[in-house]
């Protein structure tokens, strides 16, 4: 078969890690099998048939191949140089011990390992499909739809809880990572995940590993070795702890802890922690940022529970961290388990969504409403978080239906009783006013017996009916004082003036009782007050006698006293005006403070409801 007929894989890994050093082969063809024909290979590797590269670096490479005893597909992993230096050969056999020797779900499997003296090693493994952590956060990030749906942030969660045992199961048999990062993260289509790339993994106990160089070698995600780097510092900026980059000799753990920590923070805040750049991310790690996800993602709604454990696990000195990678994943599966109930919350106040919806796109009647308000509050409860529920009962409790319904009719009658009452306690003060009055007219002059029982008795009956029979019927009460009030404004201007002493009462009666809708239509009290005022006029024209006349440049108002005392009238004036004044005052006080204190309710209604949704205060830090 022809290399240039080798069929390419896409999205299948092994893992790789990568070689320094200039390549002794020819590379003109990034994918060229160079010379591993059949009639080249060793024995062991005639059994597998070649058909794509994986991956490619200055002396090794990992090919795609189908294991023709089995009928499987694996992924090869050799060194492409002819004549391998015994450090090289050393260094790629301990890979694929330390790799073969970690026998976990989340570490990929070696099947087979080749070395004679004066060959080209190589080992077989379980070949991969699935996507890197660094393929699906940026697209994440994109808010790609298919990509969302895929990998939502509880099965992210749950993957990263995974590869925390697996990172534990390697620390307990002395191997540390040293190079976690989402590039060396594969999460598979059946919620299995992998962590590759054990090549500069540390061995307890064994010789010195550390001083290994790397060069520029494309892994199976598209990035550089030079990403790592060479010498004692050994990993990716980024996600190397400060341990690593001040080149402590006694590193544990823990260091895997830290880098793992600031995968969890790009999961959450789809941001890394530190920022693009060796240098950058070299200086940040050892002073330390911000590691809570909420502040450089505030509207993703990370919860504090996750950020308190990024903090932790990414705490500058390793004491304060996690004491082992189990403790992490611990720390997530609580969450998690609490989540769970969250998300059946979620679950649930989604359908009371849906019924309140539902109910509203079937009609806008009183049932209708009712069942979609109690459906939106319900979704609210379960789910304070989310802005629609909120928003649906805003509007519900804003908008007004078409039809006031029946029990809202009731209750805004027991308020116009109330308010009846209200307005019956000031009339029983103007009743006392016109009771007050008639001594002072009997001072000024009116001394007629039948309106000087028959006004007060009128004030009297208002009063009466204000304390007795207004708190069991707002509205007999009401009438009697709309007819007395009538009968007083006419008896006063037929007393003492149609001009002067009528309109002014009239005016406050009015201001009074048109608010009162069920007690008396507006044009009604607007015809009777007409008629209290036009009786006077029409009684005395009816007698030949005009209220008032003309003489030259004066006008004189006729009274029905017998002899008006010239002081008292001046005085009575005077009271009269003021007392006028002071009850109109009070009259607009009293309507102006029921006014304010609607108002008031009003706003502190539309107050608590803009608290049902939360405002989000973006704020991005710089990291």
């Amino acid at each position: 078969m022809a290399d240039d007929d080798l069929p390419r894989k896409t999205r299948l890994y092994g893992a790789m890690d990568v070689f320094a050093g200039p390549p002794t082969l020819a590379d003109d063809d990034p994918f060229a099998v160079d010379e591993t024909s059949a009639e080249r290979a060793p024995v062991p590797l005639a059994r597998y048939e070649i058909e794509d590269v994986l991956g490619r670096g200055g002396m090794g490479e990992v090919l795609s191949a189908r294991d023709a005893q089995l009928g499987r597909h694996v992924a090869i992993k050799r060194l492409r140089v002819l004549d391998p230096s015994e450090a090289v050969v050393a260094r790629f056999l301990r890979e694929a011990r330390i790799q073969g020797r970690l026998e976990h779900p989340a570490v990929v499997p070696v099947h087979e390992l080749w070395h004679e003296p004066g060959g080209r090693p190589f080992f077989v493994m379980k070949q991969l499909a699935g996507l890197t952590l660094a393929e699906v956060l940026p697209r994440l990030a994109e808010r790609d739809p298919a990509m969302l749906e895929r990998f939502p942030p509880q099965r992210l969660l749950r993957a990263f809880a995974d590869i925390c045992l697996a990172l534990e199961f390697a620390h307990t048999r002395g191997v540390v990572h040293r190079d976690l990062k989402p590039a060396n993260i594969v999460v598979g289509e059946f919620g299995e995940v992998y962590v590759l790339d054990w090549g500069v993994a540390r061995v307890s106990g064994s010789e010195d590993f550390d001083r290994a160089s790397f060069a520029d070698i494309e892994s199976m995600d598209g990035t550089k070795a030079a990403d790592t780097l060479a010498g004692v510092i050994l990993g990716t900026p980024g996600y190397l702890s400060p341990e690593q980059i001040r080149g402590d000799r006694d590193l544990d753990g823990r260091a895997d802890v830290y880098a793992l920590g600031c995968i969890l923070f790009e999961l959450l805040a789809l941001d890394g922690l530190h920022p693009r750049g060796h240098a950058a991310a070299l200086s940040t790690a050892l002073v330390g940022l911000d590691a809570r996800p909420s502040v450089r993602a505030p509207d993703r709604g990370i919860p504090p529970e996750l950020d308190a454990i990024c903090v932790r696990a990414t705490a500058l000195d390793r004491a304060d961290r996690y004491a082992t990678a189990r403790q992490l994943s611990d720390a997530i599966e609580s969450y998690l388990d609490g989540n769970r109930d969250v998300a059946l919350r979620k679950q649930l106040a989604a359908q009371e969504l849906a019924a309140a919806r539902a109910a509203l796109a079937a009609g806008d009647d009183e049932d209708a409403r009712r069942t979609a308000m109690r459906a939106a509050a319900r979704a609210l409860a379960l789910d304070p978080t989310d802005r629609e529920p909120a928003d649906l009962v805003g509007a519900l409790m804003l908008q007004a239906p078409r039809e006031t319904p029946p029990e809202v009719e009731r209750e805004l009658e027991q308020l116009d009783l109330v308010a009846l009452v209200s307005s019956a306690r000031f009339g029983m003060l103007a009743a006392i006013a016109y009771l007050a009055f008639f001594p002072l007219l009997v001072w000024i002059g009116f001394r007629e017996p039948w309106y000087l029982i028959a006004g007060p008795g009128i004030s009297l009956l208002i009063i009466f009916a204000t304390i007795y029979i207004a708190p069991r019927d707002p509205y007999l009460s009401g009438y009697i004082a709309i007819g007395g009030n009538a009968a007083m404004f006419a008896l006063f201007a037929w007393m003492v003036s149609p001009v002067v002493i009528g309109p002014g009462p009239c005016i406050l009666m009015i201001t009074i009782l048109v608010a009162h809708r069920r007690l008396i239509r507006p044009w009604l009290l607007a015809t009777l007050t007409v008629l209290a005022t036009l009786a006077p006029w029409v009684a005395q024209l009816a007698q030949g006698d005009l209220p008032i006349t003309t003489t030259g440049t004066d006008i004189v108002l006729h009274t029905a006293a017998s002899h008006l005392d010239p002081l008292a009238t001046v005085v009575g004036l005077v009271i009269y005006l003021v007392a006028l004044a002071a009850l109109a005052t009070l009259l607009s006080a009293s309507q102006h403070d029921e006014q304010r204190e609607v108002r008031r309710t009003l706003q502190l209604q539309s107050w608590q409801l803009r608290q049902l949704v939360p405002r989000v205060v973006s704020a991005r830090s710089a990291g």
